[in-house]
């Protein structure tokens, strides 16, 4: 096409041809987006397909891959299923959740959870300590996160012994449904440990979960 020529021609011609010229570009350009839409695919993440129980080790058939859109992909989504089966949920998971570290037993939901246990141990490692209760019937009142302190009964003066406090519930109930799994620092976690050996050992729920239903009340 002789641009020269096209400027030179009455207007109404001219604009006609810078018109068309246009409505090709735009048709290239829309063109060249669809084309990129075919092409592109979403990333494929691990999506629960069944409602599993908390404390259940998850099995292949509970899980599945899916597209999800990258804006809506949430952090520390699973992208593989073979790095969650056997995985234990922390909590019940529902059909068609998007399978995150935080929900299921192990160091992500750890460092979700626990923060600032005691000002001491700000720099101590933080162990999980698994705890039978004499009390079981309190444990389904527990949910993931609970702030509770550890106590028992003092052998010579039969009053309330607080073994630890600031203790964080990672995991209530489970394959024994008399158990919880707590998350303390080393020392402490070593300590509640021993006496749960040959001492009955129960929890008190203390934190923000507490203070609110108090407030409710």
């Amino acid at each position: 096409m002789d641009l020269k020529k096209t400027l030179t021609t009455p207007s109404w011609h001219r604009t006609l041809v810078l018109r068309r010229i246009i409505a090709s570009i735009l048709l290239g350009i829309a063109a060249l987006m669809f084309v990129h839409s075919l092409i592109k695919q979403d990333p494929q993440v691990v999506v629960v397909l069944q409602d599993i129980a908390a404390g259940s080790k998850v099995e292949a058939t509970d899980i599945g891959l899916r597209e999800i859109p990258s804006p809506h992909l949430p952090k520390n989504a699973f992208t593989t299923e073979d790095d969650v089966i056997g995985l234990v949920a922390a909590s019940t998971l529902s059909s068609g959740e998007i399978a995150t570290k935080p929900r299921f037993v192990g160091t992500e939901l750890i460092n979700s959870v626990v923060s600032n246990v005691t000002e001491d141990s700000l720099s101590e490692e933080i162990n999980m300590v698994p705890l039978t209760l004499a009390e079981p019937s309190v444990i389904p009142l527990l949910q993931h996160g609970d702030t509770i302190s550890v106590v028992s009964q003092d052998s010579d003066s039969g009053l309330p012994e607080t073994i630890a406090a600031g203790g964080k519930v990672i995991l209530a109930g489970g394959d024994d449904p008399s158990t919880i799994l707590i998350a303390l620092p080393k020392t402490i976690a070593e300590n509640v440990a021993a006496r749960s050996l040959n001492t009955p050992l129960a929890v008190v729920l203390t934190g923000d979960r507490a203070h609110n239903n108090i407030a409710e009340e």
